[in-house]
């Protein structure tokens, strides 16, 4: 996923007034809502149209802010015409889960999709990640 490609403006807009409108703290959870649609829709978008092709998940690296908002930040490498590379960012609630995830999925394979008209747009659809993340070993 390459940032250069977001609404940002739209993005931020849309939060200011959901945040007039209700508050602070129900804002803050309309917001979220809204980036999780606003990410369900590029899915979407992505999964109908875009071409699919096998990417190799370099590394990851956990955000945290506050006490249950964590993130796993993933980099990915894929060859269309050439070797490019992307972001995928998943969220968690607890640290441990998001460093669990990510040990499980370095360094696998995985189905990404990419904009046939600009190829450094890249997206991974959450059912396949969370697929390899399934059948990735657990530690025992």
């Amino acid at each position: 996923m390459n940032l250069h490609y977001l609404p940002w403006r739209l993005i931020i807009f849309a939060a200011f007034k959901v945040l007039a409108k209700f508050g602070i703290i129900p804002g803050t959870i309309a917001a979220f809502g809204l980036k999780r649609l606003y990410q369900k829709w590029r899915q979407n978008r992505a999964f109908a149209g875009w071409p699919s092709t096998e990417a190799t998940v370099l590394y990851g690296k956990v955000h945290t802010e506050g006490p249950r908002q964590h993130w796993a930040e993933l980099t990915y490498s894929y060859y269309v015409e050439e070797y490019r590379s992307g972001t995928h960012v998943h969220r968690f609630r607890k640290e441990e889960e998001a460093d669990e995830f990510i040990r499980q999925i370095k360094d696998k394979l995985l189905q990404i999709r990419y904009n046939p008209a600009k190829p450094d747009q890249s997206v991974i659809l959450d059912r396949d990640i969370e697929m390899v993340a399934l059948l990735a070993p657990q530690r025992g």
